[in-house]
């Protein structure tokens, strides 16, 4: 009798380790907030800021081997001036898979910047997250600078 006790609680302990074990079903992700990692996002202080257009000289889409993959976009820019700060919002996909960003720059409103503006383009990386499988594309400004396969 404690033979067959003993065999009934290793089955049960083996079944509960096999059951912890299973693999459960993947759900898509959900595309991340990027903005969490935006360091370019609109800040609140915005509204009192003189906004501006961004010169966009080239913008190159990448995904990063991992999982979920991370999208994120290389981007080459030109200010108006250095005392425009560069600023980057970005939209969730709408139901056509359009990524949007609205780049642009903002700079004080009272403060006449006497600075020359650069000849070099500035360079930023700009992390967009992870989205659900899908083929989507990706929007500065209303013109379409790539395109991605979340998997």
């Amino acid at each position: 009798m404690l033979k067959m006790g003993k065999s009934f609680g290793l089955i049960l302990i083996i079944g509960a380790f096999l059951a912890a074990c299973a693999s459960l079903p993947i759900a898509s992700p959900t595309p991340i907030p990027p903005q969490g990692d935006n360091p370019y996002a609109p800040q609140p202080g915005d509204a009192a800021l003189m906004p501006s257009n961004a010169e966009i000289v080239s913008a190159a889409v990448m995904t990063a081997e991992s999982f979920p993959p991370q999208i994120s976009l290389s981007l080459s820019y030109r200010l108006i001036t250095p005392c425009n700060s560069l600023r980057v919002n970005i939209s969730q996909p709408d139901s056509t898979k359009r990524v949007q960003l609205d780049v642009y720059g903002v700079a004080p409103k009272d403060k006449p910047c006497t600075l020359m503006a650069l000849a070099t383009p500035q360079q930023a990386t700009i992390n967009l997250g992870s989205y659900p499988t899908g083929q989507y594309t990706v929007w500065i400004n209303g013109v379409q600078v790539g395109e991605f396969n979340a998997q």
